[in-house]
């Protein structure tokens, strides 16, 4: 496709197409247009906007070889500004070059790739999958006298136009893998036939809802150390039910199986150990490890620290150090937050895996008084409620922990 001259061949073919009209065609900006001592008819081609083309900005061509593909084309929209000047103080014949103009621009609206190509061969501008096409764009009284009164000189009538669409070529080269000789997975046939691609009938594997069993389907509260997950949805069977737990922080995915009771539409997954705090995303995978392998769709899932006894060290005249151990600190830094007394409180260390982190806490309130405390880490906060007893029968614990709680000394 077209190269980095793509706009200068762009260019220079509007001028040969508006030749005919005047053989004095310019391409300069509005203040230096008509010249020192200047005169005769002439016609000034002005670029004042270059803008992306919605429609091809996140396309890729055709590949170029087997396998490989290109990066997306810089694919642009130029704007032209078509000026007439008259070679007497009588601007009628200025009106006539205009219309003239407009003529053959609309007879050549679609830019011919031989024109293209005798202009300026190098650019490539005539190579690429779509044609230049000109259209007329209606600049208002106020866009223009905005676009001359910034080149502080007087306005004159002209005439916008937009040539869609520039493709110009990326320099990366195209990814240019070996063919692939034979599809299937070990042990291969033995008679080198190629196995296809293996397909599995039935609609995929949907997840509709994800909760955790201990808060019995409230969807607001977040998973934590030793909870068990409940991912309900359609077609969830049909082979080993594996669970992919991704997170931000992680470079690679954890894996759990599913836990005894999973059915077709109601899969337990345990939290994994090695998942940190923060919002995770959750697929299911049916299918042998090996492959092949039918994944769901993915959910969120909020992980949350579970916090331990909070313990307060030496009082200080404003503040008081308050150390919170909590799990989950799995990575280093982790945005961490202390939710205390309707403020938020940074650590007074950076944040390290594994490592208790402390904080001081301001004096806002008498001694004796009880604060809650809750941990927000990547943005999801811990519950500051005790552990629901595993009676369904039983209501959940409406309120605080006073083991997450610290006494104002």
């Amino acid at each position: 496709m077209s190269t980095g001259r793509a706009i200068e061949a762009v260019t220079q073919t509007l001028r040969s197409l508006l030749t005919p009209v005047t053989p004095q065609v310019t391409a300069r900006p509005l203040d230096q247009a008509r010249g020192a001592g200047a005169g005769g008819l002439q016609l000034n081609l002005f670029l004042y906007d270059i803008a992306p083309n919605a429609a091809w900005r996140n396309l890729e061509p055709p590949a170029r070889s087997a396998g490989g593909g290109l990066h997306p084309p810089l694919a642009l929209d130029l704007h032209y500004l078509v000026t007439a000047y008259s070679d007497t103080q009588d601007e009628a014949p200025a009106h006539r070059l205009l219309g003239e103009a407009m003529q053959l621009l609309h007879d050549g609206a679609l830019l011919a790739r031989t024109k293209l190509e005798g202009v300026l061969a190098d650019a490539g501008v005539h190579l690429q999958p779509d044609r230049v096409r000109l259209t007329p764009v209606r600049l208002g009284i106020d866009e223009q006298s905005k676009l001359w009164s910034g080149f502080q000189t007087q306005y004159r009538l002209s005439v916008g136009y937009q040539a869609s669409v520039v493709l110009i070529d990326t320099l990366k080269p195209p990814e240019a893998p070996l063919p692939v000789l034979r599809r299937g997975r070990e042990p291969l046939d033995p008679l080198g036939q190629d196995q296809g691609v293996p397909v599995v009938g039935g609609a995929a594997p949907r997840l509709d809802a994800l909760t955790v069993a201990a808060w019995r389907g409230n969807p607001s509260l977040p998973a934590r150390t030793g909870d068990q997950l409940v991912l309900e949805g359609e077609g969830l069977a049909g082979g080993p039910v594996r669970g992919r737990f991704s997170h931000p922080r992680l470079g690679a995915p954890l894996w759990e199986d599913a836990a005894a009771g999973s059915t077709a539409e109601r899969v337990l997954l345990p939290v994994p150990a090695g998942l940190p705090a923060g919002v995770a995303t959750v697929t299911l995978a049916i299918g042998p490890p090996a492959g092949p392998l039918i994944t769901s769709n993915s959910l969120p899932l909020p992980v949350a620290v579970r916090l331990g006894q909070p313990v307060l060290g030496p009082a200080g005249a404003g503040s008081v150090p308050v150390t919170v151990p909590c799990d989950r600190l799995l990575v280093d830094d982790q945005a961490v937050l202390l939710l205390v007394g309707g403020g938020q409180l940074p650590p007074t260390a950076a944040v390290r895996a594994g490592v208790d982190l402390s904080f001081d806490v301001p004096r806002t309130a008498p001694a004796g008084t009880a604060l809650t405390l809750r941990l927000r880490v990547d943005g999801i906060d811990s519950i500051p409620l005790p552990e629901p007893d595993a009676d369904p029968a039983k209501p959940l614990p409406t309120q605080f922990d006073p083991a997450q709680q610290v006494v104002l000394p």
